[in-house]
């Protein structure tokens, strides 16, 4: 498969995943399966990046399966999402994805951002849960584990009227 063909197929998939998530109100996470890791009482309040978004089951696009949205893009689009950071302060959260360099040319980067963390967002959160209040509303699990956050939530996807229960994971690396 050419580059070019692999750039076309994960542009189709993040537009089908932006897509989603603005139809759905998906956010994605991850949440351990080990009860003794989670750490209580932590805040997501901070700066924080997008490590990884996972979807269980994948997508397949064009014959291609992808389970993780973030490297793909990020290796296609200068690192957008990787230099992205969001701020939760306060009940609030921004991101500068329209600010950075490695986001200039990263449309489909910065919609996936934007999707999910746009302006006017803001968020609450307890201790092991988070919504998320901007583009779509969204509840996740959370999970604080060191300078990692894992938030997960699943849904109902429907392509060609086959529901299939889809799971997906944020990973947010502390800054």
């Amino acid at each position: 498969m050419k580059l070019s063909s692999k750039r076309l197929s994960t542009v189709s998939i993040i537009n089908t995943v932006a897509a989603l998530s603005l139809a759905l109100g998906v956010i994605v996470s991850c949440k351990s399966d080990d009860p003794t890791t989670t750490t209580t009482n932590q805040s997501i309040q901070g700066n924080w990046r997008i490590s990884a978004i996972n979807i269980n089951p994948a997508v397949v696009q064009n014959g291609v399966s992808f389970s993780e949205i973030v490297s793909p893009l990020n290796l296609l689009e200068n690192n957008c999402i990787g230099s992205t950071t969001l701020t939760f302060s306060n009940g609030t959260v921004t991101n500068n994805a329209t600010s950075i360099s490695a986001c200039t040319s990263s449309t489909n980067s910065k919609l996936l951002v934007n999707n999910i963390f746009g302006s006017s967002t803001s968020y609450t959160e307890t201790d092991n849960q988070l919504t998320i209040r901007g583009p779509q509303t969204v509840t996740a699990t959370k999970t604080i584990t060191g300078s990692t956050a894992m938030l997960v939530t699943s849904l109902s996807v429907n392509p060609a009227n086959q529901p299939t229960p889809t799971s997906y994971t944020m990973v947010l690396t502390k800054q």
